[in-house]
């Protein structure tokens, strides 16, 4: 069976994305991918074992005139040139993981009488999802509650795809307890600022804390070299910085704590690896869906919620600390986060598009 998997914008759209085409991948199926064209596309997408095609499309949502304008133009560009690809690869399914790149290829999927699927990692989803939700055949939410925000009859609770290799922990490479601080796919400036302000005062203060912080790609050599003028000597081994991780399974499996961002993918991987976390959800992210993603998991006990306007470095350190020295709570914190992890999503999803196609 032959699958065209759509999937671009940030890691949260990317990285389900995928794992689904890994999984089909193993179950020998033929896999094709479509995806954006910006610089964290590419990273994630760089020597994957199947073949990816690009198309440049840009968002409309709170945009200047002219800039809608030229987004316009290239989405009818990208939709010729979907349909094309459509035509030419043919294959049974098209499944999509929302956002902008999806539009194109759905439609011309939708054209070519395709069996369509689309996969919503938030609790709200945004305007693209759910305009594409009226033309799928099936939608899978990561979230129980997502449902809500769908036609009933389509919709399955799979959970969000993670990567396999998170499931897998690595070796422990310190002693001491572990921060891993992290503003996404795409970096997050306010916490790579508030990391500048805080990781130095947690290093002078917790002598076998280890902590690693990811930037994103366009502030890693500015905090980086930031770093390197205000920790210590003595200190500076127990700080590793990145501009993007690509072992997360090695990171995750270094640290005992979450500091940053709550889009969809990040909590996915949380729920997988029973990690606790400190959120400070982004304020501007459509719909405000962070926020929401994260007070699911702060009313459970899995998380604690700091909204960005309220994070400052004194009380973002006081929680930190807190749950530093309280192992117990850190524990129960985890067991809480693993309550929310769906196995096998991929399962799920595969086998109900391909009963689809099986039906037909």
């Amino acid at each position: 069976m032959k699958w065209l998997i759509v999937a671009g914008g940030t890691g949260g759209h990317l990285i389900p994305g995928v794992s689904i085409a890994q999984q089909l991948l193993k179950l020998k199926r033929e896999v094709y991918f479509v995806s954006g064209t910006r610089k964290i596309e590419e990273t994630i997408l760089r020597n994957k074992p199947f073949e990816v095609y690009k198309l440049d499309v840009e968002g409309f949502i709170g945009r200047p005139f002219k800039d809608k304008i030229r987004a316009f133009i290239k989405m009818i560009k990208a939709t010729t040139r979907a349909y094309k690809l459509v035509k030419k690869l043919n294959p049974h399914i098209i499944f999509a993981t929302g956002g902008y790149i999806s539009f194109p290829v759905i439609l011309a999927g939708k054209l070519r009488g395709k069996k369509l699927g689309l996969h919503e990692q938030n609790i709200e989803p945004g305007i693209a999802n759910k305009v594409l939700s009226y033309m799928v055949d099936k939608i899978f939410v990561s979230i129980e509650e997502s449902k809500n925000y769908f036609p009933k009859k389509n919709v399955i609770f799979s959970g969000n795809p993670v990567r396999k290799e998170l499931l897998n922990p690595k070796p422990r490479e310190h002693s001491g307890k572990g921060l891993l601080i992290l503003g996404g796919s795409l970096g997050a400036r306010f916490i790579n600022e508030l990391g500048l302000k805080i990781v130095p005062l947690l290093l002078d203060e917790f002598k076998e804390l280890f902590i690693i912080h990811q930037t994103g790609l366009d502030d890693f050599e500015k905090i980086k070299n930031e770093y390197k003028k205000i920790i210590k000597e003595e200190n500076i081994k127990r700080l590793k910085v990145f501009p993007f991780i690509e072992n997360m399974s090695w990171a995750y499996s270094q640290v005992d704590l979450f500091l940053g961002r709550c889009g969809a993918t990040t909590l996915a991987e949380l729920f997988a690896v029973g990690l606790p976390a400190i959120f400070i959800p982004f304020p501007y992210a459509t719909k405000n869906h962070q926020e929401k993603n994260a007070k699911i998991v702060a009313q459970k006990g899995g998380a604690i919620l700091i909204r960005q306007k309220e994070a400052t470095p004194e009380i973002v350190l006081k929680e930190l600390r807190s749950l530093l020295r309280d192992s117990e709570k850190l524990k129960n914190m985890s067991q809480v986060m693993k309550s929310f992890f769906i196995k096998d999503p991929e399962k799920i999803i595969i086998e109900e598009m391909e009963r689809l196609v099986k039906n037909v």
